[in-house]
């Protein structure tokens, strides 16, 4: 599964979220957002009655016909949400639920398709329609829709409530290799890898 560990590291290029078209004040009164694809009519939309209680989904054709998701265990609402366009087509909404949480959904407009929520999402593959997320004391790399463990990474990370505070950098490379800057042990030594993932 993993393989070709080498010890240099390569800078984080996270996508930045998409400013989304809105309507309304937003923050503790309503608004209503749209993040639109670059096909026409399809996208993901967002309505609040403030920030923190939404109803988001997508819409294909008519936005009187949206598709709204359905809030993951844990969550009674969703916050709003912010929306990366990983292309002209393909959307992650990432929500909020406090530190370290955050749970995203995938959508590809060309299909129609949406993931199931998927937690402490760090990075995508998009070519390869890859997710690389931190899973209790793991980093799991599946397959964005169906959800299948294509890797996992463990490690003797430092101790931490959680892997956001160990994992320094992390990100797929266009050639689909996995860089990760960890720290590891109690001494907190700062370790780099790029691994292959098959």
């Amino acid at each position: 599964m993993l393989a070709a560990v080498a010890l240099t590291a390569l800078p984080v290029q996270a996508a930045d979220p998409t400013p989304g078209e809105c309507a309304g004040a937003g923050g503790t009164l309503p608004s209503r957002c749209l993040y639109r694809s670059m096909l026409p009519s399809a996208g993901l939309v967002a309505e609040c009655e403030s920030d923190a209680r939404c109803r988001v989904g997508y819409y294909a054709g008519s936005l009187t016909r949206a598709t709204w998701l359905t809030p993951p265990a844990g969550l009674a609402a969703f916050p709003k949400p912010q929306v990366i366009w990983h292309s002209a087509t393909f959307a992650e909404a990432r929500f909020d639920c406090g530190r370290p949480c955050s749970v995203s959904y995938f959508f590809e407009a060309r299909r129609h398709l949406v993931s199931q929520p998927r937690w402490s999402v760090r990075d995508v593959d998009l070519r390869r329609q890859l997710l690389v997320a931190a899973e209790e004391r793991a980093l799991v790399v599946r397959q964005i829709f169906s959800g299948r463990e294509v890797a996992r990474i463990e490690r003797p990370w430092a101790p931490a409530p959680s892997l956001g505070d160990v994992v320094v950098s992390l990100r797929f490379d266009p050639d689909g290799r996995l860089s990760l800057t960890w720290l590891r042990g109690p001494e907190r030594t700062p370790v780099s890898e790029r691994l292959s993932i098959r």
